[in-house]
Order: C-alpha cells, then sequence, then structure tokens
C-alpha cells in the first residue's frame, strides 16, 4: 500500500482529519480538487477566532499547520474512482496517476 488513508477532499473536514493522523504518524495522502463547499461565502461567520475571516484564507492556513507533519502530503486534483481491493482500496485520479491506501476517508460535498 501506498498509504495508510487517502483523504479525499481537502476543505475542513480533510485537513482535520489530515491533522489528526498526520499527529499519529499516519502515511496520508489528501486529494483535493480545489473546490471549497464555502468558496460563495465573502466572510466566515460565528466560527471561534476566525469570525470574520475570508475562507480560502482559513483553508490556507490549515493547509500549512497540516503540511508540518512529514507524514502527510496533498495531491492537487479530482479523484475519480475508489475501488476495493485486497487489504485496501485503489484511488484513480483525473489526471491516469493511482494510489493505493488501506483506508479512504471521504471529506468532500
Amino acid at each position: 500500500m501506498d498509504f495508510d488513508v487517502i483523504i479525499i477532499g481537502g476543505s475542513y473536514a480533510g485537513l482535520s482529519a489530515a491533522l489528526t493522523l498526520g499527529r499519529a504518524t499516519r502515511n496520508v495522502l489528501v486529494i483535493d480538487a480545489g473546490k471549497l463547499c464555502n468558496r460563495q461565502t465573502p466572510h466566515s461567520h460565528n466560527f471561534l477566532t476566525h469570525d470574520g475571516h475570508k475562507p480560502a484564507d482559513i483553508s490556507k492556513a490549515a493547509k500549512a499547520e497540516v503540511l508540518e507533519y512529514p507524514t502527510v502530503r496533498f495531491l492537487e486534483g479530482k479523484a475519480i474512482s475508489a475501488i476495493q481491493i485486497d487489504g485496501g482500496f485503489n484511488v484513480g485520479i483525473e489526471n491516469g496517476e493511482n494510489f493505493t491506501a488501506r483506508k479512504i476517508l471521504l471529506a468532500q460535498v
């Protein structure tokens, strides 16, 4: 297997999962197509310590924190398939690449 976990979706939920798994020294790939679920929202509201901030800025800061963990890798792209195989999953990316992992976590809209 290439990774312990592949996370599909790199917005808040995916970043939170990647942070937790990175702290646990799991080998993680986050695949993100770059389409934040709240990209139409001009400012965050009722989000403790981030009230009034732009969602893209919050995500950028969160990604920088997650990348401090050497076992977490990001891939910009779109996952187009996830097939169960012996011992895990094979995830296909739009550009033709394939990655394997013991687990997958879907964190996208």
